[in-house]
């Protein structure tokens, strides 16, 4: 980790909803839309209790994960650790390079589930997939990327919102 403060934070998953990261830690500065190129968005991250999957990212070539940066000072960093379950294994930091959209790329700081915690990929629940859908339409990320979020929980079975 750098001493820069604040470091960014690319969020992919659920804390793209801004009220989400909010409540979990604090206020926090401007967001920018970036993308990760070379990534997958995977629903792979098996929940403690077995009952679901949460987001995570893999390495796939010709793959994009679109995404939010947020700074965040290394206080908030440590507040969503505990959120994230760094200390039981269940995501780590990892130090990604994010293409803004005017093509600036920055290192930013995200999470990964933790490789004893994946499970094949499966759909995730409703309400945390909206989360994910409430964030990416909050900061206008593509809509072809949207549409692909919301085809999942209509595969799920889950009316439109």
């Amino acid at each position: 980790m750098t001493s820069r403060c604040p470091e960014l934070y690319f969020a992919y998953g659920s804390n793209l909803s801004g009220e989400r990261l909010r409540k979990r830690v604090g206020e926090f500065g401007p967001a920018r839309v970036a993308r990760l190129e070379g990534y997958w968005l995977a629903f792979n991250k098996r929940s403690a209790d077995g009952s679901t999957v949460y987001a995570s990212i893999v390495p796939a070539a010709g793959a994009t994960t679109w995404g939010v940066l947020y700074p965040l000072s290394e206080a908030q960093f440590l507040k969503l650790d505990g959120f994230e379950g760094v200390a039981g294994g269940h995501y780590a930091r990892q130090a990604v390079e994010a293409t803004e959209t005017g093509g600036t790329v920055v290192e930013a700081l995200t999470y990964v589930a933790c490789p004893a915690r994946t499970v094949p990929e499966a759909r995730p629940r409703a309400d945390y997939l909206g989360h994910i859908l409430r964030g990416a339409q909050e900061h206008g990320l593509p809509p072809d990327y949207i549409a692909e979020l919301k085809a999942l929980g209509r595969h799920h079975g889950d009316e439109e919102h």
